[in-house]
């Protein structure tokens, strides 16, 4: 027995046995406390996305009640949710569905692309730090394949975005092709000339309007799906190989950061919609303007007409700097708090679990610790960005809350017009030469009245 282990002692056998048992007990406790921690931070990630949901819904009540989210009316009424609800509703189709069902799943491929890149990264600096070159050469080789198809889901992840902006453009402008030019009811006409309630600037809503809007929608869907999956994904990343506590740290430091910058917060969505009202007015001075060239070439009205548009141009740029200066002081306050302050934050989590010794990191060489640092500070960024972009969500839907509610109205005018004369008719109805039509060989009118096509 002795020669066949080198000449041990069965005590010595048994004294090497006993070791392995308990280090591969002690990886074994390792793992599963990784897994549990993984588990707590999923947890504790899906609680803090409910309350920035509930704060994003209470930033947008504050800036109602303080009246600077005030825009024109929606078609329908209700908030942002309605609104979409009815556009999307009446337009879209499953295609647009598939479209974004690929980009979700473009996202969170590129995530899990993401994390692994951080945790390879970190290996990469082990082998440098270590001298190995030959793994040195290795991983770099596993990169730069790997690499391959990480640029094709980014690629993908863009075409995507592209697509569904242009997929909702497409179906939104050919609904209102087809609302504008139903036959017989003449709703191009009455839109644009008929009543108090007319379409203002109606070619500039079908055509820049609906362009902004599906632009934002595909922007917001977007910028609010990637944090989402980056921070459930970089939440259960971070717990497992920090602990919760990190996560829970980060968690309520953007949460107090937040509700500091909501008071400085801008009113996106007002703004947005008042950018696209002024320039609806400017692109109308100058359609009007070539609409009577002639007269103004015939009577010399060079001077009075640029004083019309540059008015109207004007009062769109001034429009331009106020949100310029609105938005520079919200994000001073943003950058510091949200970037510089929570880099300060990060560099004491990462040094708490080598300072505790937790998960065994006492016994770490430095190489481990630089693969540590490496893989694990980007994954921190990574969740910070995640954060702010969740928080920022407020942002965005203000915009895109601003031009759904122009849309809205404007498919809400073409699909009903308030009809004209409705009581003037029902009276003669009603009245002792109710409306007749009879064939005859002349034209005559008896106790008609004639009114213009706006009720006069």
């Amino acid at each position: 027995g002795d020669e066949a282990h080198g000449g041990s002692s069965p005590a010595q056998i048994l004294t090497r046995c006993a070791d392995a048992v308990a280090m591969a007990g002690r990886h074994i406790g390792l793992v599963i406390h990784g897994k549990r921690n993984a588990a707590m931070g999923f947890v504790a990630a899906c609680g803090f996305l409910l309350f920035v949901s509930k704060f994003n819904e209470h930033v947008q009540t504050y800036k109602s009640s303080k009246g600077v989210a005030k825009g024109s009316k929606a078609g329908h009424g209700g908030g942002l949710g309605d609104m979409l609800y009815y556009i999307l509703m009446k337009t879209c189709t499953a295609r647009e569905g598939l479209t974004i069902g690929k980009l979700c799943a473009m996202l969170l491929l590129r995530t899990i692309g993401s994390v692994w890149v951080a945790r390879h990264w970190g290996r990469i600096v082990n082998s440098v730090c270590s001298r190995n070159f030959a793994e040195l050469h290795k991983r770099v080789s596993q990169f730069a394949v790997v690499a391959v198809g990480l640029s094709l889901l980014n690629a993908l992840l863009k075409y995507y975005i592209s697509s569904l902006r242009n997929q909702v453009r497409e179906v939104i402008t050919l609904w209102c092709h087809k609302m504008y030019m139903r036959p017989v009811e003449m709703i191009f006409y009455k839109a644009n000339k008929v009543g108090q309630d007319k379409i203002q600037n109606c070619d500039h809503q079908i055509t820049s309007d609906v362009d902004r809007f599906s632009e934002t929608f595909a922007d917001v869907l977007s910028q609010s799906l990637k944090p989402i999956v980056d921070f459930l994904v970089y939440s259960v990343e971070l717990s497992r190989v920090q602990g919760i506590a990190t996560p829970l740290v980060l968690y309520c430091w953007f949460a107090i950061a937040s509700c500091i910058s909501t008071v400085t917060l801008p009113p996106f969505g007002e703004l947005a919609a008042r950018e696209q009202h002024l320039e609806g007015k400017f692109r109308a001075a100058h359609s009007e303007l070539i609409g009577n060239c002639e007269q103004v070439a015939f009577s010399g009205g060079e001077e009075p007409e640029k004083r019309v548009l540059d008015l109207h141009f004007n009062r769109l740029l001034e429009h331009g700097i106020r949100s310029i200066n609105l938005a520079f002081k919200s994000e001073v306050i943003r950058q510091y708090l949200n970037k510089y302050f929570c880099t300060v934050i990060g560099l004491f989590l990462l040094s708490r679990p080598l300072r505790l010794g937790l998960n065994r990191m006492d016994t770490y060489t430095s190489d481990d610790i630089a693969e540590y640092y490496t893989a694990t500070w980007r994954n921190m960024e990574a969740m910070a960005t995640a954060i702010q972009d969740l928080f920022e969500l407020s942002n965005r839907i203000g915009r895109l809350s601003g031009l759904a509610a122009r849309v809205d109205k404007l498919m809400a005018g073409l699909e009903r017009r308030p009809p004209e004369l409705a009581d003037k008719i029902a009276a003669a109805k009603r009245g002792p030469h109710p409306p007749q039509f009879k064939r005859g060989e002349v034209l005559k009118f008896e106790h008609v009245s004639v009114y213009k096509p706006g009720g006069m």
